[in-house]
Parts: C-alpha cells; structure tokens; sequence
C-alpha cells in the first residue's frame, strides 16, 4: 500500500521537500488576511494564517494520495508503535526510579510532593506511573492515527505547529483540523473554553476522544455543536480513517499487561 507521496508535496510540475514546503508556507501566510473581530491572541493568528495558507495545498497534496487501507499492514505499524510505547515507559520509568533513589541520598530542602519528602518510593512512582504512562499514551495514539492515508501531522511533516491542532483528516473532500485527546473526559471543564476558541478558527474542526473510555465527553456534544465542532469519540473516528479499534485496544492492553509484570514483579 502506498500510503503517502513518501512525505513530499506534489504541485503539479514540481515535487516540494519538506523544507521547501515549510519555507512555501510561511511565504503564503503574509498575504493571508485575518477576519474581522479576530481574537488578539498572537499563537491563534499566527495559527489562522499557517492553516490557510496551508488549505490549498493539502486539498492537492491529499488528491495524490493512495487512500486504499491493508488492514495487516496497519496491524504492523500499530504494533511496533505498541512496542516502543511499552520500550519508552519502561526506560523512562526506570529513570524515574533511579533519580528518586540517588535524591534520598543527599540532602534536600524542594520537593516533588509528600511522598517524596516522606521517602516513600511506592507511593511516589506509583503517582509518577500514572502520569509518564498517560502523557506517552497521548502521542502513541496520535503516531497511530498517522498511519492512516487520511491523516496529516504538520509538526512531524514540514515542521509547522498549529495551536490546538493535532493532526488534519480528510473526508468527503474537506480538510478537519483535529484536536486529539486520550480519552472522552482529558479535557477539564476548564480547558474547554480555550480549546473551542482554538476550533472555531477554522472551518471544518473536529474534536476526537481515541479511547471510547472516561465519565463525561468534554466538550459536551450540545457544547461542540452549538460552535461547529465534529466529535469522534473511539470506533466512530478510527473506522472512519480505516484503521480497526479493536486491534489498537488489543495491543496497547498488550503493551500495559507486559508492563505492569514487570513494574511489579517483585
């Protein structure tokens, strides 16, 4: 399956490293002209700016793009991302371990939190856990998405960040500026505020729980609709950008068995 157009940009006569690319972009966003009443926040009108700018030419980069799916071949890539996943957590983790040893034996006057300051080490890398595991988790899940020919990831791709963008999705010939989050409730009631602001920029926006997973969708999907936000939450996003749910939850539970037996095998 030839998934993409081996991460260049095709223009007609010309083939457009991503340097090239990056360099095009930034040149076409000063003739971009922002709407009028345009929040003054600087990162969203930066944002505003790339993101037009870039519309074009992803409707015809994505027009070059083989959209065919092999299922065993997303297998392969879910996988080995699965694989490295439970590799960094274990390193890290390890990392952590080592640190909070070495620190008890020397002298200190900060401290993490309470548990450190108590010297103890279960509770306080078992609260360090928690957080490593789901702060990895995130970007595993957004490398998974990128498997799909639907999906493009312009910080990996040309280098370019989008405020509040993850990743962009095509479908039915539209471009979906995409917000990724691991589960239904990551977003506080706090953050979402912002994050709609940082969706209503755009023209088709669209917010994506991965993990079907979590006690209450945030945004709520009154909140999203009344603003012109898409939600996606599990199967319903990755059925559509052809990549099997199932096959995701079976090998990241995978990689959270293997590293629990080794996390506690004493």
């Amino acid at each position: 399956m030839s998934r993409r157009v081996d991460r260049t940009f095709f223009s007609m006569t010309d083939f457009f490293e991503p340097s090239q690319w990056k360099e095009r972009i930034q040149q076409k966003k000063q003739s971009i002209e922002l709407p009028a009443g345009f929040p003054e926040d600087t990162e969203l009108r930066e944002t505003y700016c790339l993101a037009r700018a870039l519309d074009a030419d992803l409707l015809q980069y994505f027009q070059q793009v083989d959209f065919s799916i092999d299922r065993r071949q997303i297998q392969c890539g879910i996988q080995t991302i699965a694989d490295r996943f439970k590799l960094e957590v274990l390193q890290g983790l390890q990392k952590e371990k080592t640190d909070f040893n070495k620190n008890l034996q020397r002298p200190q006057s900060k401290f993490k939190n309470i548990f450190e300051f108590a010297g103890l080490e279960k509770l306080y890398l078992s609260n360090t856990y928690t957080r490593f595991i789901s702060e990895n988790l995130g970007h595993k899940l957004e490398d998974i998405a990128d498997l799909s020919p639907y999906v493009f990831i312009p910080e990996s791709r040309i280098d370019i960040t989008l405020k509040g963008i993850d990743f962009i999705v095509i479908w039915d010939g539209k471009l979906h500026y995409t917000q990724l989050k691991t589960k239904k409730d990551t977003l506080t009631s706090s953050q979402v505020p912002r994050s709609i602001n940082e969706f209503k920029i755009h023209l088709n926006s669209m917010f994506v729980a991965a993990l079907d997973m979590g006690s209450r969708l945030n945004p709520s999907r009154t909140k999203a609709r009344s603003n012109g936000i898409e939600l996606r939450v599990g199967e319903e996003f990755w059925t559509k950008i052809g990549i099997c749910y199932s096959d995701i939850l079976n090998e990241i539970s995978g990689s959270f068995r293997d590293i629990e037996s080794r996390l506690y095998a004493e």
